[in-house]
């Protein structure tokens, strides 16, 4: 039946197009870590886990530590730099969502190679 066959093409154009209106989590900017003046004058390397969520408009939100190393001394830092974060939100289906516990790492490294580990 042509009518029967017409319909399951139209659903068929439908989900692909709202496939196509999706997307994952896309980091699109933000500042990197500043190293604490006295942890570098010390010696001091670290890392810092933070836990997060990010909003509809791409805003990082209720970030937080979840453990560091050595505890206390570069979680600052790395709060301000995760906090600067921002992101095109995720996308399913044309609808922008908030993402909920993320986690990244934020490395502090005397070499000059400060950096986060990718967030998941």
């Amino acid at each position: 039946n042509i009518s029967h066959l017409l319909l399951v093409v139209v659903c068929c154009f439908l989900m692909i197009s709202c496939a196509s209106q999706s997307r994952p989590l896309q980091l699109v900017g933000g500042e990197g870590p500043r190293y604490p003046a006295g942890a570098k004058e010390l010696g001091l390397e670290g890392r810092v886990m933070s836990n997060y969520d990010v909003d509809e408009r791409g805003q990082v939100v209720n970030a937080r530590v979840v453990s560091s190393s050595p505890a206390g001394v570069f979680d600052q830092a790395a709060l301000q730099a995760v906090s600067s974060w921002r992101f095109n939100p995720m996308q399913v289906g044309g609808v922008v969502k908030e993402s909920k516990n993320l986690l990244s790492e934020v490395v502090f490294s005397l070499d000059g190679k400060d950096r986060y580990d990718s967030f998941e």
